[in-house]
């Protein structure tokens, strides 16, 4: 009937989602998908499910960019602004922080500081190499002349940004590292 809500059953939610049903009940029983349970089965209201595919699928899209930085006024700042921006921003204080994240959450670029204590960026780097070779990375440091620097350039793709760096520079490179952007810095 016009106006009625429509609930699916979980084969129908999982045709509707184009998934498989045992994957929409696992999602259902971790409660990462809205459902609710009747009888033996879970059911879906079609309205509910259609604005979580939507939500679930746009946040899928958007790359994820990772800043590494020790000092939380930087940290912060970049990530609030990177999320105005419409990306997908994971922090981390420290480099063994950040290689966690990066095996939990692969992210799509890397913003890492050179000089941290604990681990530094280039031993951060080396352990990238090791686990996501592809994985870019865009240095930022207030040291850009620093021995650090020439040791980390030993492990592509890394780019180099001297801070304090400008949000229409950090903009421009994340653009052209994520999207291919030819615009100029």
């Amino acid at each position: 009937m016009p106006g009625e809500e429509q609930v699916l059953n979980a084969q129908e939610a999982a045709a509707y989602l184009g998934g498989h049903v045992e994957t929409v009940r696992r999602l259902a029983r971790k409660g990462d998908i809205p459902a609710y349970k009747m009888g033996k089965d879970w059911r879906f209201r079609r309205e509910t499910l259609q604005q979580w595919a939507e939500s679930h699928y746009r946040r899928q899209q958007d790359p994820l960019v990772l800043v590494v930085d020790d000092e939380k006024s930087f940290r912060e700042p970049t990530r609030l602004f990177l999320e105005d921006e419409k990306y997908r921003v994971a922090t981390a204080a420290t480099g063994e922080e950040a290689l966690d994240l990066v095996q939990r959450e692969a992210p799509d670029l890397i913003l890492l500081d050179l000089i941290m204590p604990g681990m530094n960026g280039v031993e951060v780097l080396k352990e990238l190499h090791r686990i996501a070779p592809d994985l870019p990375v865009v240095m930022i440091t207030a040291y850009p002349d620093s021995e650090l620097i020439t040791e980390a350039l030993r492990y592509p793709p890394v780019m180099l940004l001297p801070k304090p760096v400008g949000k229409r520079t950090l903009l421009k490179t994340v653009h052209r590292v994520l999207r291919g952007a030819k615009s100029e810095m």
